[in-house]
């Protein structure tokens, strides 16, 4: 039996490649514009976020192997991802805008809830392309935490919250998908760390072996050497 998947998470994928592909950089340049529509607050939050990505994810790291192998280790989005507020105060509020930037720049599709969401939505939306950021209503939710091709739901709540939550998506089939919870609303203590940001992504190793090419002609012509 073919599941469909809600619309939003079908528009998600289809924008999940070129958004992911223009790279930390391209991303950066994009969101930053958005910024001045936020609160102070607020935009600390995004622009932390965005400067912690650059630093963190945004070059590709090159890792000489053993053997003379040339290893590159970058990053990748994971995929769709739900950010959602389960606590109401204008210091969750802000914490939301981090994870919704956080998952926007580490090369996320982002779908946000409710009323709070689409103001977020409202004001990054114009300068990113249509599809990367979505809003659905509350009435939604409980179908698009279902879905099995949603990659990640990245909320503010409480540690009974967290638990239930951790234990439905453990339940669902499909891709496996990540909780990020922040459970202190008030300092934001998670998402402040720099490493929060790796939650997000997944890694990806290109491997070139150069030596291989060269020790078999090596080989080659020993072998065909009169003794």
């Amino acid at each position: 039996m073919t599941i469909v998947q809600p619309i939003q998470i079908q528009v998600a994928q289809a924008v999940f490649e070129a958004w992911d592909k223009i790279g930390v950089t391209g991303r950066a340049e994009k969101l930053e514009k958005a910024l001045v529509a936020f609160s102070d607050e607020q935009r600390n939050m995004a622009q932390w976020q965005i400067d912690n990505a650059k630093r963190e994810i945004a070059e590709t790291r090159v890792m000489p192997g053993p053997t003379g192998e040339r290893n590159e280790l970058s990053s990748q989005g994971r995929g769709p991802f739900l950010c959602i507020s389960l606590v109401e105060s204008d210091k969750a509020n802000v914490g939301l805008v981090g994870q919704v930037f956080t998952a926007l720049i580490a090369g996320n599709p982002v779908i946000t809830v409710g009323q709070v969401g689409q103001d977020i939505m409202d004001k990054i939306m114009p300068y990113v392309a249509e599809g990367v950021i979505q809003n659905i209503a509350d009435s939604a939710l409980d179908s698009l935490i279902e879905a099995d091709h949603l990659a990640g739901v990245a909320t503010l709540c409480d540690d009974t919250q967290a638990q239930q939550l951790s234990q439905r998506l453990a339940a669902k089939g499909g891709l496996i998908c990540q909780l990020i919870e922040e459970t202190d609303s008030e300092q934001l203590s998670t998402i402040a760390k720099p490493h929060n940001l790796l939650r997000f992504v997944t890694e990806r190793t290109v491997s070139n072996n150069t030596t291989a090419i060269g020790g078999n002609a090596t080989l080659l012509e020993l072998g065909s050497m009169d003794d």
